[in-house]
């Protein structure tokens, strides 16, 4: 039995912990200590209560949920950060010490995450042979419904998975495809470009922020606010993202042009309910803020890097720009100042050629 530490407490660590142990992992959850309150019921219990998409409640005990990364970490074979963009660099850091030759770390969903942990290792002159792979996305739609309890409304059919090096994405994938339907991406750029969090999420918050503002906690993105007008936003973005990847000699996913104009827009398109997709994406909630995850972390660690590797292949973006302005504006943040720059995940400058030899190989 392979072992396996899902770092996190959110709602994509509770699932992929609960998920994993039903399919026959010996799984540790660990969060980070400053967020121990947030999963004190999982912590006492050692256990999690998982709802699957057909309503089924599973009580799920767990090898181990704590706080002590050594502890999450020891004899683990595959490392699941499932933990937002914005806190990677922080978990990152903080497992390095703990870090054994053979592990795999993946990043659930990617955001640059491969290229940043890699200069991170290089920086610190880390030698030990880690793997560093993400996917493009959760391997499904999931909500924490009250402490310790977590429910599955959508899943994936298709993950993009891909290492940094792009050489290990074979080796890495005969045992990942074992646990998720993944498939091979092209290389780290590949998974973090196709993640439609970025192209969805900030475009349809700011377009919907008076909304937004009203309704708070009873806002739902796709049932309430993706209109006839938002799908044309999200759609833009999804063009320009697109001409990025292109620039880049990335592989964008297809997606039916019928699709951008549906309720759920692409965010269903590779991803399965138990009956009546669409309104099963609907009734997914949130954003409740205009200071959610939903722009704080898919717009600093998604679209802005995303427009910055555009300026550096000469490609004009801008209603990428205009969202980027307009979030900046509501929430009094220069995000572009404070998002993820090319120089921290260390890409910075390099053309094409360049670009994918380091994708293709690492940092030397």
């Amino acid at each position: 039995m392979k072992k396996v530490a899902v770092l996190g407490g959110g709602n994509g660590a509770h699932t992929m912990a609960a998920d994993l142990t039903l399919k026959g992992y010996e799984a540790a959850m660990c969060e980070a200590p400053e967020f121990k309150e947030g999963i004190s019921r999982t912590l006492e219990r050692q256990a999690i209560d998982l709802i699957d998409a057909w309503g089924e409640k599973h009580t799920v005990k767990l090898n181990l949920v704590t706080t002590d990364f050594e502890e999450a970490l020891k004899d683990a074979s595959y490392i699941m950060m499932a933990v937002p963009a914005f806190g990677t660099k922080g978990f990152f850091g903080r497992i390095i010490p703990y870090l054994e030759d053979g592990q795999t770390i993946i990043k659930w969903s990617a955001n640059f995450s491969a290229l940043l942990f890699a200069k991170m290792l290089k920086e610190k002159g880390v030698k030990k042979d880690i793997s560093l792979a993400e996917a493009h996305t959760l391997p499904w739609g999931c909500r924490l419904v009250e402490p310790g309890t977590v429910q599955i409304m959508v899943w994936a059919v298709t993950l993009l998975l891909a290492t940094l090096p792009a050489r290990d994405t074979e080796r890495v994938m005969e045992d990942v495809e074992k646990m998720y339907p993944v498939v091979p991406g092209k290389n780290v750029l590949a998974t973090t470009l196709n993640n439609p969090n970025p192209i969805v999420h900030p475009v349809g918050t700011v377009m919907n922020a008076g909304w937004v503002d009203t309704m708070g906690k009873d806002f739902y993105l796709y049932r309430d606010g993706n209109t006839l007008s938002i799908s044309r936003g999200i759609k833009a973005i999804f063009e320009e993202v697109s001409k990025v990847a292109a620039a880049a000699g990335v592989p964008m996913l297809e997606y039916p042009e019928e699709d951008f104009w549906k309720k759920s827009s692409i965010m269903s398109t590779y991803f399965r309910a138990a009956f009546d997709k669409e309104g099963t994406v609907a009734k997914i909630s949130g954003p409740e803020s205009v200071r959610s995850r939903y722009i704080t972390e898919d717009l600093p660690y998604g679209l802005v890097p995303m427009k910055k590797l555009g300026q550096q292949f000469n490609v004009s973006t801008p209603v990428i720009d205009a969202v980027i302005e307009f979030a900046s504006v509501i929430n009094q943040t220069d995000y572009m100042k404070e998002g993820m720059s090319l120089e921290e995940i260390g890409i910075a400058g390099l053309g094409r050629d360049k670009l994918e030899k380091v994708l293709k190989q690492g940092f030397s």
